[in-house]
């Protein structure tokens, strides 16, 4: 798996938080540029008006040395001067303009010059100051904003992970609507209880299905007569019922017979969530209730579960058949595309590839729903298992 696929539930879980860094580091290199450049300006300007003072102090300074060709003077003082912050380089020109001095570097470009004349105003040469451009206090400044920028980014990002580790984000509304549950579903949702309500258009195709395969179920069929067969089936049918009821779901074929959850609400994201809840729901309650019925002498059954947004149902059982003995397995294509990869936690290296007629599919068994999700199926899973006879006083882990 590519390092973007690994990456990529990540980042879409925490679009948010990355937008809103990216709009803080975008603002902020705005204003760092302005404010560099004009650092910029600003710094060249005092450089100026620093070598013109001291241009026209050296002048005075050298006028007699020039005026008498005093060359040790002159370069003497070329020495002193250049050892000065802002000068580079000192250049000195008689008044004939040959060079008779200099001292640092002789090109640069920062460049003042200023006439050298003697007291009674006689010209005796020009001086020429060069400038140091080097860009140290920039880069300095520059290396301090990159810093401050930084700070302030892992400063917002260690806020937001508190705020995800003291305050988990609520539940996300399904558009709910003023229509009572009935008693017999007590964890019935308003939405789902609408879906369940309303009939469905002639020739209306599902837009997801969970399906639900019994493990060893032909092995376990030929130890059991008709009869205790079907009245094993009809206790998990009953829980599937309720499942149903809980996230909307239409029963299809019953327990025993290819079962399945089919779901019609749109969007297709929100009926694909929805077969993912009722799954992982359905899995845990039979999971806990298998020690009771053990405990009453009644046979447990174990599921393999699939979700998934394809229309093909033969394909969809012989994917679920294909599964892991009390997994939930979704096809991990569409994890992305139904937004399940932001609800769900799940570990990529323990995908499998399973053949469904000419071609193969990955899927990814979902290992629970993130956990803003999963403490309401734990209250759910256990008041299902009250209904059904367990001990309503003991967690479900």
């Amino acid at each position: 798996m590519s390092l973007w696929e690994q990456w990529r539930p990540w980042i879409r879980q925490q679009r948010s938080l990355l937008r809103e860094l990216i709009l803080m580091l975008l603002a902020m290199l705005v204003v760092g540029v302005y404010f560099l450049e004009h650092f910029s300006a600003r710094l060249e300007q005092e450089r100026k008006v620093q070598l013109q003072a001291l241009a026209e102090q050296t002048a005075r300074r050298a006028a007699e040395a020039l005026a008498s060709d005093d060359s040790i003077s002159i370069n003497l003082i070329g020495r002193e001067t250049v050892q000065l912050a802002p000068v580079a380089g000192v250049r000195f020109l008689d008044a004939a303009d040959i060079q008779v001095g200099l001292s640092g570097v002789s090109r640069s470009d920062l460049v003042v010059s200023v006439p050298v004349a003697l007291p009674d105003g006689e010209l005796a040469g020009t001086l020429t100051l060069l400038g140091d451009t080097s860009a140290l206090p920039r880069q300095r400044l520059e290396a301090g904003f990159v810093l401050a920028v930084l700070c302030l980014l892992l400063l917002r990002v260690a806020v937001a992970l508190i705020q995800q580790r003291l305050l988990p984000p609520p539940l996300e509304p399904e558009e709910p609507t003023p229509v009572e549950p009935p008693a017999t579903s007590p964890l019935a949702t308003p939405a789902s209880t609408q879906a369940l309500a309303e009939p469905l258009p002639e020739g209306a195709e599902p837009l997801a299905q969970l399906r639900l395969s019994i493990v060893n179920f032909e092995h376990i069929r030929q130890r059991y007569t008709q009869a205790a067969m079907a009245e094993v089936l009809a206790d998990y049918q009953q829980i599937l019922d309720k499942v149903a009821g809980i996230y909307g779901g239409r029963v299809g074929q019953r327990v025993g017979d290819q079962a399945g959850l089919f779901f019609y609400q749109e969007p297709a994201s929100r009926c694909a969530f929805s077969a993912l809840c009722a799954g992982l729901l359905f899995l845990r309650v039979v999971r806990l209730l298998a020690p009771l019925r053990k405990q009453q002498g009644k046979p447990p059954l174990e599921f393999k579960a699939l979700v998934t947004t394809d229309r093909g149902q033969q394909e969809a059982w012989s994917l679920c058949v294909a599964g892991v003995p009390g997994r939930l397995n979704v096809p991990e294509a569409q994890l992305a595309a139904t937004e399940l990869d932001v609800k769900a936690l799940y570990q990529p290296e323990k995908a499998q590839v399973v053949t469904a007629g000419d071609h193969k599919v990955r899927l990814q068994p979902v290992e629970q729903l993130a956990h803003r999700y999963q403490n309401l199926l734990r209250t759910q899973a256990d008041t299902l298992l009250s209904e059904e006879g367990g001990d309503d006083g003991s967690p479900s882990r």
